[in-house]
C-alpha cells in the first residue's frame, strides 16, 4: 500500500497540468515577449503587467536590475 501511494504521488507531482488547470479569460489577448526573457516566449499582456507588479516595477519595460529579470522570470514560468 505504502508503494502505491507513494506511485500516486510521484505521478500527481510528474503532470502538475491535471491538478492546476487554468481557464484563459480572454484567448483572443494580445500577446508580448519581454525582452531579455525571450525563451519564455509570448504571454499574455495580462499576465506579463501582473509579473510586472509582483516585482514592483510599472511596465515590464522598466526591469532594469538581475534581481527585477530574474523575478519576471520566475513569476511567467510560474503562470505558464
Amino acid at each position: 500500500m505504502k508503494k502505491l501511494l507513494s506511485a500516486l504521488t510521484l505521478l500527481t507531482l510528474a503532470t502538475p497540468g491535471l491538478a492546476n488547470t487554468r481557464e484563459v479569460i480572454n484567448p483572443n489577448e494580445a500577446m508580448v515577449v519581454v525582452p531579455g526573457i525571450e525563451f519564455v516566449g509570448p504571454s499574455r499582456i495580462s499576465t506579463v503587467n501582473f509579473c510586472a507588479k509582483q516585482v514592483g516595477v510599472d511596465d515590464y519595460r522598466d526591469l532594469q536590475t538581475d534581481s527585477e529579470f530574474e523575478g519576471m522570470e520566475a513569476c511567467l514560468i510560474e503562470m505558464t
